[in-house]
């Protein structure tokens, strides 16, 4: 096992984007009748192996998160990327989760970890992931943004 490292990203949430004969539909929300949704993109959030700087080990691509209104005070995040699986490393998400925040200009109002599926050698799979956060007494209006914090993870080589 190898341990690697993410960076800190963030995505602005906006209105979904509306269809265009050059771009596919959002795929989140996957159920737009549950409420008020903002979305965002991410093009890519990778693992580097520890010690190097630029060395990535795997990774996601076209990250797209939404997050939709759907109880007072709770909302639903949703993720849809690729995995990329053509770097060095085979990615392993079961004991290091990749860390979201849901924020209202500089608050945290949410937190949610995906335990994403490992991401094989060889292969650019499609994932998704979903999950309902409490959200207090935060109107889901001021939520503005996504972060992906950045964390500690595992990998595999690729034989």
């Amino acid at each position: 096992m190898g341990e690697c490292y993410s960076y800190r990203q963030f995505c602005s949430l906006g209105p979904l984007p509306p269809r265009t004969p050059a771009r596919p539909d959002p795929q989140v929300p996957r159920d737009r009748k549950l409420g008020s949704c903002v979305h965002g993109k991410i093009g890519a959030f990778y693992f580097y192996e520890k010690g190097s700087n630029d060395d990535p080990a795997f990774g996601f691509i076209d990250v797209e998160l939404s997050v939709q209104d759907i109880l007072t005070g709770k909302v639903r995040v949703e993720l849809y990327c690729v995995a990329d699986g053509y770097q060095t490393s085979r990615g392993v998400g079961a004991n290091h989760p990749i860390r979201l925040a849901i924020m209202a200009g500089a608050k945290t109002v949410g937190l949610a970890d995906w335990h994403f599926a490992d991401v094989i050698c060889g292969h650019a799979d499609p994932m998704n992931f979903f999950t309902d956060i409490d959200i207090g007494d935060t109107s889901f209006s001021l939520i503005d943004r996504i972060d992906l914090l950045a964390v500690d993870g595992l990998s595999t080589p690729c034989l």
